[in-house]
């Protein structure tokens, strides 16, 4: 994609802003269209990438909003999306915690049927996740070195994988749930896209709020996350070391994200924990 084909709306021009997240902004473009607004010191090329994959994937699957363009808006680059109207699944669940159970088993369900779709996406988990190790500076040469020869073993995949995909990112429009935030979407296996929920379920952490609320989400997490697996593997027939294999090198790529000090000290004791096993393939987590 030419950047010089970029259209640039005026900086004089207001949006309003509805949500925010690491990466980007999302502000309310029209009555229907978004735009997803990514922070400055991102950089294009990751922009571009998801721009270019939700294009390919819209044409597979129907629960994707649509991208229609990008767009340069003082200083910083977006994709206009179609506007979805509807709450993410984490506050439904909140909104009545007798759903949790439902919208959790609705969560496996979604996502096997996602893995179901072949991918035409070019980038492999396996090359994302390769590069992602070498970035990491928490962890040595050695260690580093280990753990993707280790990656290179573990079982290949043409099935299109999301590789964000918590309650967080599925939409309820009405009662159809649209997956959002496409930029990690990648080719594999589909036990290493089950293996990075499970790892955000078990591990992630809501950075911005207080303490107790930080406890209360990560009990709920853990709990949404072991209605998931258990009804991902009983829809799907993998065993529980099948998606824990991949942990390991999902956990390592983890560390080069923009998550709190506390996750990432969580995660290195695994990581070094695993890789003080004779035999990497076994897992006590």
């Amino acid at each position: 994609m030419s950047l010089e084909k970029t259209e640039e709306i005026d900086n004089n021009t207001e949006f309003k802003l509805i949500s925010q997240g690491n990466t980007a902004e999302v502000y309310l473009y029209d009555d229907n269209k978004i735009l997803k607004l990514f922070r400055e010191n991102l950089p294009i090329e990751p922009i571009i990438a998801e721009y270019e994959k939700v294009k390919r994937i819209q044409l597979k699957l129907n629960n994707v909003p649509k991208a229609y363009e990008m767009i340069k808006y003082r200083g910083r680059y977006g994709i206009i999306y179609e506007k979805i109207i509807g709450t993410d699944m984490i506050k439904n669940m909140l909104k009545n915690l007798c759903n949790v159970k439902r919208y959790s088993k609705l969560l496996a369900r979604v996502h096997y049927e996602l893995h179901n779709t072949e991918s035409e996406l070019k980038f492999s988990v396996k090359s994302k996740l390769s590069s992602e190790i070498n970035d990491v500076s928490i962890l040595n040469e050695e260690e580093k070195g280990r753990i993707k020869s280790y990656l290179q073993k573990l079982p290949d995949g043409d099935a299109l994988l999301h590789f964000d995909f918590h309650p967080g990112n599925i939409i309820m429009q009405s009662n159809d749930p649209v997956i959002i935030d496409w930029m990690t979407a990648c080719t594999g296996s589909p036990n290493a896209d089950v293996a990075r929920s499970w790892l955000l379920l078990q591990y992630g952490e809501l950075q911005h709020a207080n303490w107790a609320v930080k406890k209360l989400a990560h009990f709920f997490e853990r709990y949404i996350g072991k209605i998931y697996i258990r009804e991902y593997m009983r829809l799907s027939g993998i065993s529980d070391n099948d998606f824990k294999q991949w942990i390991l090198p999902v956990a390592a790529g983890r560390l080069t994200e923009w998550i709190s000090d506390n996750e990432k000290e969580r995660l290195l004791r695994l990581i070094r924990k695993e890789l003080s096993k004779s035999d990497l393939y076994i897992f006590d987590l």
